[in-house]
């Protein structure tokens, strides 16, 4: 009669320990599907800090290419070493017909590297932009970026970055921007010689090198048949080329980012300073915002290329990321450093 009772006990405690391991499970699969929705529209899980375990996932675009393989290599490495351990990034790399196969192998090479971390696709645009004005420095993949809303229809918002930047933070907090009513947000750029010939006197003239862009707003609008037009109509007169068609035709739906979201290298922080009172918009950007987003810097905007031979502010940084890629000799010889 004992072993009975005994028996009995045992099964009912390993009953309970069951229900136990169930009750457990089935809580935590419902905590982990909870969702939030971003400014933009996107479904995304709540980050880790939160009290949640999966990643927040953010859209990037870029264009490259061959000549600004390294420095599109140096500016993802930098990003995926200072992101937040819970943020994954997909990036989208546009570039022209005929980029050559070893350097599209080199980038995504970063996809092996930062396994779980990003998530490479490049998106060939053949010989799009070709006629548009490209005299100077400039190379047609600058204009790339005014076709993303036709060619990522699935994406509401998404990060721009050109090739020579450094990202030194984590893009959670700019990502989360609000876009209502806006096209694109930038860093304030002074030199607005490009859209005055127009006849528009812009105080919030931004460059196109940093953006927060609200794709799902140009689609609405049907602003990439615009930016054709317009392109068609002045070609000759894009003086800062696609920054010209930005500033022009969405002139009334832009708006600025944080100063340390695309400040410049500028040389000195005495520079860095005096360029809040070189806006037309004096009250967007004090001297102290200007000089805490050069000393601490999110997105660094190299418009002096650290890996040319003169002087650049930043310089030595950018080379040490450069120390931090596979691809680091190739580098050095590519650049004669």
């Amino acid at each position: 009669m004992c072993e009975k009772k005994t028996l009995k006990s045992r099964l009912w405690l390993v009953v309970v320990a069951c229900a136990a391991i169930l009750f457990s499970v089935a809580f935590a699969f419902v905590w982990n599907q909870k969702e939030e929705y971003t400014p933009g529209g996107h479904p995304m899980l709540m980050a880790a800090h939160s009290g949640y375990s999966q990643p927040m996932v953010i859209p990037v675009a870029m264009a490259a290419d061959d000549n600004y393989t390294y420095p599109t290599i140096v500016a993802i490495t930098s990003m995926m070493i200072n992101s937040n351990s819970n943020t994954q990034y997909d990036i989208y790399i546009m570039t022209p017909g005929g980029f050559a196969g070893k350097n599209k192998q080199r980038i995504l090479s970063l996809q092996d590297k930062y396994k779980n971390r990003c998530k490479i696709t490049f998106i060939d645009m053949q010989d799009r932009y070709k006629k548009a004005n490209d005299r100077g420095h400039i190379t047609t993949p600058t204009y790339y970026r005014l076709s993303l809303s036709s060619l990522l229809p699935e994406i509401e918002k998404i990060i721009w970055l050109d090739g020579d930047v450094l990202v030194l933070g984590d893009f959670t907090d700019m990502y989360n921007i609000s876009m209502d009513g806006l096209y694109y947000r930038g860093f304030l750029d002074s030199n607005v010689r490009g859209t005055e010939k127009f006849g528009i006197k812009n105080d919030h003239f931004i460059c196109a090198g940093v953006m927060l862009v609200n794709l799902a707003k140009l689609r609405a609008d049907n602003m990439e048949a615009k930016f054709e037009k317009f392109i068609e109509n002045n070609n000759d007169r894009l003086e800062q080329h696609d920054q010209t068609v930005i500033n022009v035709v969405c002139y009334k739906n832009t708006d600025f980012l944080p100063a340390k979201y695309g400040i410049f290298n500028f040389g000195t922080v005495e520079a860095a300073r005096s360029h809040a009172e070189a806006l037309l918009a004096r009250d967007r950007y004090t001297a102290d915002e200007m000089q805490d987003a050069y000393e601490n810097p999110v997105i660094l905007h190299c418009i002096c290329k650290p890996w040319g031979q003169g002087e650049a502010n930043r310089k030595s940084l950018w080379w040490e990321y450069a120390a931090k890629t596979d691809y680091f000799e190739e580098i050095k010889v590519k650049y004669n450093s």
